[in-house]
């Protein structure tokens, strides 16, 4: 058994990390598993960002490492109130903090606050089947296949995965630290 040697913390975005969002939205390997067309410039950006911060259906985050660098953002989409439900999206912008384990912590920790403290009753995301490192976290963290989105190949469209996690599912974002 290994020694988790590393942590991530979650908080709210804020403008100041915003050029550093920037960077990630323009870098064609990481928006490569996106399924976003986020803003490429800072004044967008700005704008996205002010845009979620006023709904009452969203909730976006930044992700730090234990030394409080940026390294990634996560967003809790469509909340739905009445049917206590959201969908999950994260990504890790900073490369060298891939493969790492940063992003099985991080939703580790918003499925439990989704869970316990937003009273959802279910999560759901989008991840491209290609993304085996993304499908093999959020199996591990409990999420099941719903469906498979087929995408026009002459388009360059990338097929997707709809998953989702029930709050009853073990292992459902608690008890990892």
């Amino acid at each position: 058994m290994s020694k988790q040697t590393h942590a991530v913390k979650i908080r709210p975005l804020e403008k100041e990390d915003l050029a550093t969002i920037v960077s990630w939205n323009i870098d064609p390997e990481i928006e490569s598993f996106v399924d976003l067309g986020l803003p490429g410039d800072l004044p967008g950006c700005v704008a996205w960002w002010e845009e979620i911060r006023r709904s009452k259906r969203d909730r976006l985050f930044a992700l730090e490492d234990e030394t409080g660098r940026l390294i990634g953002d996560l967003e809790l989409a469509n909340i739905c109130w009445q049917g206590r439900e959201a969908e999950l999206r994260i990504r890790i912008g900073e490369k060298a903090y891939w493969n790492k384990g940063y992003g099985t912590l991080a939703v580790h920790q918003i499925v439990g606050y989704a869970f316990d403290e937003l009273s959802l009753n279910r999560l759901y995301l989008r991840v491209y089947t290609f993304n085996i490192r993304a499908i093999k976290c959020y199996q591990k963290i409990g999420f099941k296949m719903q469906a498979v989105l087929k995408r026009e190949k002459d388009q360059n469209w990338k097929d997707i995965y709809l998953m989702a996690l029930e709050k009853e599912t073990p292992l459902a974002g608690r008890g990892l630290t």
